[in-house]
């Protein structure tokens, strides 16, 4: 029995009385206003301390970019009491295992074509991750309002979604927990994602009649060809 434990593979077990985790990443350019989470933490922090059922909390703020020093100013004139907010530059390997341990991910992204998905969102929800996301034209294409994460506009609504989802924080039953199950529930590999969204596509309006095999290859020939191409140009 002492080998077979010692074969065992670690894990971890969360303390109860452990702060929330929460984690938001930017590369701090205008194109994310990272006060708008400051603001929302300060609501946060005013929260906790009139209801003390909720967790304290730590976020955490992955990047580098030019707007991170004056950020670091105001964060310091802050008297956050419940809430800690800290800023970290992490290699690409620890960066999914801190998606991991936390608990709340927050995407400041907005696109000024309204087109661009965040690609942060897409990593948070790949370590099963809820996520609560500002929002514009087609962030709705990947968080689904109530259903893995919520959208906000201003620092007051993200505040009240965090609070909301940090209700009966760590136990079972939690909006939280279950946002979670959904989106493991809802997680699909490549192949089956590409025959779902892409396959179709290419059937109909490239190859008719052509099966799954065949409009594959013809795919992965097309993307082949672009790449070759942009490699050419540089």
């Amino acid at each position: 029995d002492a080998h077979k434990d010692s074969a065992s593979p670690p894990s971890a077990i969360m303390e109860p009385s452990r702060p929330a985790l929460l984690v938001s990443s930017t590369s701090w350019t205008p194109d994310e206003d990272l006060t708008m989470l400051l603001d929302a933490a300060k609501l946060i922090d005013e929260e906790i301390h009139r209801n003390r059922k909720l967790p304290p909390v730590l976020i955490v703020i992955t990047g580098r970019g030019p707007m991170l020093e004056s950020f670091l100013k105001e964060l310091h004139t802050s008297q956050l009491k419940h809430v800690k907010v800290v800023t970290a530059w992490l290699k690409s390997e620890d960066y999914p295992k801190l998606l991991g341990a936390a608990d709340i991910g927050v995407s400041l992204h907005t696109s000024s074509s309204g087109l661009d998905l965040p690609m942060k969102v897409v990593d948070m929800f790949g370590c099963g991750l809820p996520v609560c996301a500002h929002g514009f034209k087609c962030v709705g294409e990947l968080v689904r309002d109530g259903i893995n994460g919520y959208i906000f506009n201003d620092a007051k609504k993200l505040a009240a979604q965090i609070c909301d989802l940090l209700k009966r924080f760590p136990k079972e039953g939690s909006t939280l927990r279950e946002m979670r199950a959904r989106i493991e529930k809802s997680r699909v590999g490549w192949s089956e994602a590409w025959k779902k969204s892409v396959m179709q596509i290419f059937q109909a309006r490239f190859v008719p009649g052509a099966n799954a095999a065949r409009c594959k290859l013809f795919t992965l020939a097309i993307v082949g060809g672009i790449v070759a191409l942009f490699v050419a140009i540089l």
